[in-house]
Order: C-alpha cells, then sequence, then structure tokens
C-alpha cells in the first residue's frame, strides 16, 4: 500500500462495504466490471461509487485496468473480505480478514498503535489523519467512516462512537411531577353559591397555582362590587 492515500467521500462505513459487495457480484473478483455494473448492484449511487473509487485504488481494495480506464477488478484479498462480509458482516473472521487487509500499510498500524497507546479521542484522531496522508480535502462523514473501519478491523473501542441513550430509558429517569388536582373549590359569596373545578398539569407550579386562585377572587371581588 505504497503511495497517496485518500479517505471515503461523504459515506458510511457500511455503505463503503457495500461498494466493496456490489463490486464481487457484478464479478470484480473475476474480471474487469465498470461502474454502472456495480450500480445495478448496490443501493449506493452511480456518483458516490465514482467519487470513492480513489480511495479504493489508492488503499488495495480495486486495481483499475491498464487497456480499460474506469474498468475495475477487486484485489484477491479485498474480494474475500467482500465475500465474508456478504455472509457474516459482524462475524471475527471478517474483521480478520479486514485487520490483516489493512495492516499492509505500516503508517496505519503505527497510528492504530498510538491511538492505543495515548488514547486519542475520535476528534483528535479527524485530525491527525489528513495530516499524515497529506488528504487535506477529506470531509468529516468519510473521515469517520474510516475511522469506523479501523475500529472495526482492530477493536478500537476507544474512538467508538457513543450510543445514545435509549428513549425508554430516558423516558424511566425523567423525574415527573405529581398531578395537582383541586376536584372542587367552592366559593360563596352571600348572594349567590359558586362551584368551580380546576384540573392542574404537572407543568403548573406551586406558585402559579396560588396566582392562578387569586387571580379567580379578585374577579368575583370585582364582579361583585359591579352589580352593587
Amino acid at each position: 500500500m505504497d503511495g497517496s492515500k485518500f479517505f471515503p467521500r461523504r459515506l458510511s462505513f457500511p455503505k463503503i462495504c457495500e461498494i466493496l459487495v456490489a463490486y464481487l457480484n457484478a464479478g470484480a473478483d473475476k474480471e474487469y466490471v465498470g461502474i454502472n455494473d456495480v450500480a445495478k448492484k448496490s443501493s449506493v449511487s452511480l456518483h458516490n461509487i465514482s467519487r470513492n473509487n480513489n480511495f479504493f485504488k489508492s488503499w488495495g481494495f480495486l486495481e483499475e485496468s491498464e487497456k480499460e480506464q474506469g474498468k475495475y477488478i477487486l484485489n484477491r484479498e479485498a474480494a474475500e473480505f467482500a465475500y465474508a462480509y456478504r455472509i457474516d458482516p459482524k462475524g471475527e473472521k471478517t474483521r480478520e480478514i479486514l485487520r490483516r487487509f489493512l495492516s499492509k500499510d505500516e503508517v496505519l498500524v503505527k497510528f492504530v498503535e498510538r491511538i492505543r497507546r495515548e488514547g486519542l479521542s475520535r476528534d483528535s484522531a479527524i485530525l491527525e489523519l489528513p495530516r499524515i496522508y497529506g488528504d487535506l480535502r477529506a470531509d468529516k462523514v468519510g473521515l469517520n467512516a474510516f475511522l469506523d473501519m479501523l475500529v472495526y478491523a482492530f477493536g478500537l473501542e476507544e474512538i467508538s462512537v457513543p450510543k445514545e441513550m435509549p428513549r425508554e430509558a430516558e423516558r424511566s429517569i425523567r423525574v415527573v411531577k405529581p398531578a395537582t388536582r383541586i376536584s372542587e373549590m367552592r366559593i360563596t359569596p352571600p348572594e349567590a353559591r359558586l362551584t368551580i373545578n380546576i384540573n392542574v398539569t404537572p407543568e403548573v407550579s406551586p406558585q402559579q397555582l396560588k396566582e392562578y386562585v387569586k387571580a379567580i377572587l379578585e374577579a368575583l371581588r370585582a364582579a361583585k362590587i359591579s352589580d352593587a
């Protein structure tokens, strides 16, 4: 894996793997195939496949035909990974194949060791990678995809994305104020008997409740005065 290296462009790691499987399904483990053939085997657009081929070629996943420009064939080990990923995407053997393939790059191996040794954060790794490999046009989506690839292949939990708290768990720890209910309040002036029902939701504070009652009493007093 010598020469300049490029990172994925605006695609997630699962989509990168989907493209490799699409190349395999299009026959690229046996012969050179065009991007149109690959697009037919994938949900990824033709444009996104095309602009990620620099990444695939620079890391050795693909080789371009010298006779027919724009046609590619999978590297033997890349084809082996694509096959394993198609059968068992979460399998340890699948991860091992990718790890062995990526470990051909000594710079990457040293970077992985540095992540473990120094405990680099994901944000720090995103800033470091373009500088190390010289791909200063790399975008954040593609860099995250590459880091996810490292997490997948090398088990780098140090830079894995924290899982969001499930909504059910979030709801279970939410503090809910008990509902306050005044089922019946009777205010009985000399001239009349009045019944007022007030339903109070949990969002109403005790202070607001006092203000509501005060406003009602003031309104009744004003009405009494006007009638007099």
